[in-house]
């Protein structure tokens, strides 16, 4: 049997699972300030929470090569996620054979839109920089998940 580690932050808003060696596995409930494309300063701190997570599984998993490109991956998606989905955020990554896949459900069957930002607009490039940094990216058939790849 795979040991697992447990974590919750302030109950009932976030578990966290560490699979050693396979995988980490993050759920958390976004705040009742998050609404209508706007991120609560509550939920605001999810996407740097998911990097030093990120940070920490690459580190442990001796790919410090990937931690930086991981880090700007894992942002985009949970901001993506949080501004635009409904419900309970889960973020997921761990390594294939030759890779690290990170996997963002955001709780909305809407499918996310690759957009070309103006040089204006103050938003709108996230899925922009998912597909320049990650080796490759997708959305799973059902619009729930968000998902990219790191190759190494």
């Amino acid at each position: 049997m795979t040991p697992t580690a447990a974590i919750k932050w302030p109950a009932p808003i976030a578990s966290f699972r560490l699979i050693p060696r396979l995988g980490v596995d993050v759920a958390f409930s976004r705040s009742d300030g998050t609404v209508g494309g706007t991120i609560s300063e509550a939920d605001g701190i999810w996407p740097k929470r998911m990097r030093s997570i990120v940070r920490a599984g690459l580190s442990r998993w001796e790919r410090p090569e990937l931690i930086e490109d991981a880090e700007t991956l894992v942002t985009e998606l949970v901001t993506n996620a949080l501004r635009h989905g409904r419900g309970d955020i889960r973020v997921r990554f761990y390594l294939a054979v030759d890779c690290i896949r990170i996997e963002v459900q955001d709780g909305s069957h809407e499918t996310p839109v690759l957009r070309n930002a103006a040089p204006t607009d103050e938003d709108g490039r996230g899925l922009f920089l998912v597909r320049a940094v990650a080796s490759d990216w997708g959305i799973s058939t059902d619009g729930m998940t968000t998902w990219c790849a790191l190759n190494f």
